[in-house]
């Protein structure tokens, strides 16, 4: 495996959220950024999106590629909610990750000590093939949400992986271990997930696991809850709801787009 360059290429385009805001979201810190610019993507989740749309995805890996390697390849991302953020695309089609597309997300995460994040459709992606936000920034929320053990029923857990959880009302589990065995974890974990959809992000040997019930948890939060959100990072497109959102409205919103956590 061939992890994808650390290093930062001059096509990244600036992260420049024009305001910032921070609050406490189940005892946590989490930071809530306004971002005009994200609003003009195309195929964002709204009620009036198309059952299906032609995929930009070829072309921008065609295009836009700045390095390839074992079947992936690196481009910039045009609406950042990062710095220094890039996307990790597998170079023929594929809607979720293989094992291989896995280890390459974990040993980069784990080499550059930042963050890798990975949203689907029906979990705020507008673009149906699989790709990750890499991302040379850690937050602190999830680190700072009480830890529990896990039972390991959910999967035949591979040697080297542990399962865990965080201690919310909503389930949120997390997968521990070197990238190649936590890949493998990964696939089983998607073959056992009863939702359509999943958030997860990948922080200090863990992959943090999201199962989606619902994409846009309005009235709470009035956008797609992605990755980015389960990470710490809340982002608005529209000053009004920007300034109003409470640390209660952020608690509902992941409330309402997770699933019950149950013992």
């Amino acid at each position: 495996m061939t992890c994808p360059p650390l290093e930062p290429h001059a096509s990244l385009v600036p992260f420049a959220p024009t305001a910032r805001r921070e609050l406490s979201v189940f005892g946590a810190p989490a930071t809530l950024v306004l971002v005009p610019g994200r609003g003009t993507r195309q195929g964002r989740a709204t009620n009036d999106r198309p059952a299906f749309r032609r995929s930009a995805a070829a072309r921008i890996v065609r295009d836009e590629a700045f390095w390839r390697g074992g079947g992936l390849a690196l481009t910039p991302n045009r609406y950042p909610f990062a710095h220094a953020q890039r996307l990790l695309w597998p170079e023929q089609p594929l809607r979720d990750p293989d094992a291989n597309m896995w280890t390459a997300i974990g040993e980069w995460a784990a080499a550059s000590g930042g963050t890798a994040l990975l949203n689907n459709v029906g979990a705020a992606a507008t673009i149906a093939r699989a790709h990750a936000h890499l991302l040379p920034e850690r937050l602190p929320f999830l680190d700072a949400l009480r830890e529990l053990d896990r039972a390991a029923d959910l999967i035949d857990v591979p040697p080297g992986v542990e399962l865990v959880r965080k201690d919310v009302p909503f389930c949120l589990v997390g997968v521990r271990g070197g990238a190649r065995d936590r890949a493998a974890a990964l696939l089983l974990l998607a073959e056992a997930r009863l939702t359509a959809a999943w958030n997860v992000v990948v922080q200090d040997r863990t992959a943090w696991l999201f199962p989606r019930r619902v994409e846009t948890p309005t009235p709470h939060f009035p956008y797609a809850l992605g990755a980015a959100e389960v990470w710490g990072r809340w982002c608005y497109v529209d000053e009004e709801p920007f300034a109003a959102a409470t640390a209660a409205d952020l608690e509902r919103a992941l409330v309402a787009a997770g699933v019950e956590e149950r013992a």
